[in-house]
């Protein structure tokens, strides 16, 4: 289960750096606002988020394995899911030249 965690975490944490070192190569004038800008900054809230979320979940499963937590079934957004994994992909895949993008049905 370690190995799967270290996985995990693994992606969002080289996404992360990919947006870094895209922004760190951008012109000194470059606006915030610029859209390579934005894209990389909602990247690293997206990866930044999903670590987050792996390490909780972790520590839920120890609460799980103790019996000390209580799982109740939640609705979902199904898009909001595939748009922060094209954020979290994204970065992965421009650094290797694949293009992520979502098309609506």
């Amino acid at each position: 289960a370690s190995l799967q965690v270290m996985h995990d975490l693994r992606s969002p944490l080289l996404s992360v750096a990919n947006a870094v070192a895209i922004v760190q190569d951008l012109k000194p004038e470059t606006r915030v606002d610029d859209s390579v800008v934005v894209e990389c900054m909602r990247a690293m809230a997206t990866c930044s988020q999903l670590m987050q979320n792996i390490v909780s979940d972790m520590l839920d499963f120890e609460r799980i394995d103790s019996g000390r937590l209580v799982l109740v079934p939640a609705a979902m957004r199904v898009l909001q899911l595939l748009e922060a994994a094209a954020d979290t992909f994204g970065g992965l895949a421009a650094a290797k030249g694949v293009t992520l993008r979502l098309i609506p049905l």
